[in-house]
């Protein structure tokens, strides 16, 4: 009689559960953030002011690459009601632990190879490619700002939400009488009409 034993394992190449058919730009990032993890995982339980961070900062990352996949592929949700500090107060608890604040707090405790790692982070952040996706998708610029504040990045790649300002939006506009003027400098040019 022979037994056959199944084996459940992960096979998909990305990590932390992404589909296969996710945005380059999010396996990249995913594959970071899990060479981050591990690392954080292989160092963060031998010292012991930093072992209960462990857990925490894993779940952290985890999040960051589902999020940051959802953000690049899904349309941008809703804008949620804004709880008042009112019904805050009525959650009150314990407040949990909570990480480090500090700018790149990682690469100073975990030195140069978490280094490695901001620095490819810093990479693929550099890239034109990159930089344009992250132009039309600012929720997953949010979601960059934490990680990217952790291992210190440089603010020469840091993504950064564009707004346009009014003054820098140059187009037509209507004059009272319904005739469109111009906005902007108008120095040398005369007004038909």
């Amino acid at each position: 009689m022979s037994f056959v034993v199944e084996q459940t394992m992960n096979t998909s190449a990305t990590p932390f559960g992404l589909p296969d058919t996710a945005p380059e730009l999010a396996r990249r990032f995913a594959v970071i953030m899990a060479g981050l993890g591990a690392l954080i995982a292989r160092r963060f339980l031998k010292m012991p002011h930093l072992a209960g961070f462990t857990l925490l900062l894993w779940g952290r990352l985890n999040r960051a690459v589902r999020r940051f996949y959802r953000a690049l592929t899904l349309p941008p949700a809703p804008a949620r009601a804004v709880r008042r500090q009112a019904d805050r107060a009525d959650d009150a608890r314990a407040r949990p632990v909570t990480l480090p604040s500090g700018r790149g707090w990682i690469v100073r405790e975990l030195g140069w190879a978490a280094a490695a790692y901001m620095s490819q982070l810093e990479a693929l952040l550099a890239e034109v490619a990159t930089r344009a996706v992250l132009a039309d998708a600012p929720g997953a610029v949010r979601i960059l700002r934490p990680i990217c504040r952790m291992l210190g990045v440089s603010a020469e790649v840091k993504p950064v939400i564009m707004r346009a300002k009014p003054e820098d939006i140059v187009g037509q506009r209507m004059e009272p009488g319904g005739l469109p003027g111009v906005v902007g400098d108008c120095k040398g040019f005369t007004r038909n009409g």
